[in-house]
């Protein structure tokens, strides 16, 4: 458990094991409640960011899926296409 303390504009600094652990960046938004009498702080998701790279449109995010099931269809898709040449 981390130690935090409240400064005199009512900030406090979120540790950078604990920020790093819930891959928190700078301007992440957070939610705030109290819940019985727990302050609760909430990260929203993030949007992908997106950029161009040679030439390319690329999205950096977390995959939603099995990326080595995907791999393996694409894989097998691509050398039954190149078997029926």
């Amino acid at each position: 458990m981390d130690l935090v303390t409240l400064d005199k504009f009512g900030r406090v600094l979120i540790p950078k094991n604990v920020r790093e652990q819930l891959g928190l960046a700078i301007a992440t938004q957070l939610t705030l409640e109290v819940i019985d009498g727990k302050l609760m702080l909430v990260p929203l998701p993030q949007e992908p960011k997106v950029y161009h790279k040679g030439g390319v449109l690329v999205v950096q995010a977390e995959p939603t899926g099995d990326l080595e099931a995907a791999t393996n269809d694409l894989r097998e898709e691509r050398i039954a296409q190149l078997a029926q040449w």
